[in-house]
């Protein structure tokens, strides 16, 4: 028998920021119980369990159990093949990020958690159905509070439901020993005395890459690094930097989560560049309203100041103490910004009060909120 079933249809390994998102949650509900049968969905690539603990930088190795998810039905025989093996194994619980899988184990009467990152759309309507008129649904997790509200609005029957607010996570214990920027920059062979500016996450449409690159075109001191996306979109902004005559940019690529942090550690700023509407991965709903980015908490834990777009949704976890927070689309803004931060005074002011509010967002304490311990 297992405590604790994860189900979550992330593909391990995988680049997104959901796979991480997974294998740092598995850590955390294994360090708080080590009877957890953990299911994913199969990436593309035959990593060990070794190269999959340093490929997301973990302390502990969770053990995975992966099934296939893809072609038209793959998403629902994952589902179907997660929820009897979570039976199969005795899980006295569940916790799932699908929730076709959510609403299959609560027809298999185990007491199931469903944590949700958008709005059920679809035939996930049909998933939802299920799963409120279960008695075995016991709790809906949302990443946002614009989300829960969203959720009220969609599904009125929200309301009448334990509903648990749940932003994103940062591994704290990853960032104990992380250089401050001029000693990362010696490290790296690099002019300690050049400012940087980083950005890490996807290239997609929304994400501001655009805007970073006018901030390069006005700032010629400073260098501006930015870790990944695709080759595709790596090629194409490198492209539009060639065209608008840039030295001072670097397109890194993709850059595993376990070695994200050592690299990013040459930047005295980090920039959060959002826009008001946001693409994500495999064509999903824009995300603005009510994400909750990854990237923000690892930033804050960096101790690093850190220059974000103003959405509300942001300002659920920042404030004007501990990021400097200027209008999405107003590159003058963000112009003013950086420069502001030339001061090193000005940057450790944010950079130590955000990093104080990390604390908050360890990976540990959303797992303990999430299963109410």
């Amino acid at each position: 028998m297992v405590d604790i079933a994860y189900i979550v249809p992330s593909r391990i390994p995988g680049n997104a920021a959901n796979a991480i998102h997974t294998m740092k949650m598995a850590q955390a509900l294994l360090e708080l119980d080590p009877d957890l049968l953990a299911v994913t969905a199969r990436g593309a690539a035959n990593y060990s369990a070794q190269e999959i603990k340093s490929f997301y930088g973990l302390a502990t190795n969770p053990e995975i159990i992966r099934f296939p998810a893809g072609g038209r039905l793959g998403i629902h025989k994952f589902n179907l093949r997660a929820a009897f093996l979570a039976r199969r194994k005795g899980a006295k619980r569940v916790l799932s990020r699908s929730i076709g899988a959510a609403a299959l184990t609560t027809r298999l009467k185990i007491p199931t958690i469903y944590e949700c990152h958008a709005p059920p759309q679809g035939f996930e309507r049909k998933y939802w159905s299920i799963l409120f008129n279960s008695k075995d649904f016991r709790r809906l997790v949302v990443i946002s509070n614009a989300l829960r509200e969203v959720m009220f609005e969609t599904f009125p029957e929200t309301a009448d439901i334990d509903v648990v607010v749940a932003h994103d996570g940062v591994d704290l214990d990853r960032f104990e020993n992380i250089k401050d920027a001029q000693s990362a920059k010696q490290k790296a062979g690099r002019n300690p005395e050049q400012l940087v500016a980083g950005y890490a996450g996807h290239l997609y449409a929304g994400r501001g890459i655009e805007l970073i690159l006018t901030c390069a075109q006005s700032l010629a001191d400073w260098k501006f690094v930015i870790a990944g996306g695709t080759d595709e979109d790596v090629q194409n902004y490198t492209s539009q930097a060639i065209q608008r005559g840039l030295n001072n940019v670097e397109f890194w690529g993709f850059v595993p989560n376990g070695d994200l942090a050592e690299r990013l550690a040459i930047a005295d700023v980090l920039l959060m560049p959002y826009q008001k509407s946001v693409a994500v991965s495999g064509g999903k709903p824009d995300t603005a309203q009510w994400m909750s980015p990854l990237k923000m908490f690892e930033y804050m834990a960096m101790k690093r100041a850190i220059i974000a777009s103003d959405l509300p949704v942001l300002r659920e976890v920042l404030n004007n103490q501990t990021a400097v927070i200027v209008e999405p689309d107003d590159a003058t803004e963000w112009i003013q910004a950086l420069s502001m931060l030339e001061i090193e005074s000005n940057r450790t002011r944010y950079s130590e009060t955000a990093a104080k509010l990390a604390v908050d967002y360890d990976w540990r304490n959303r797992a303990k909120q999430i299963l109410n311990l």
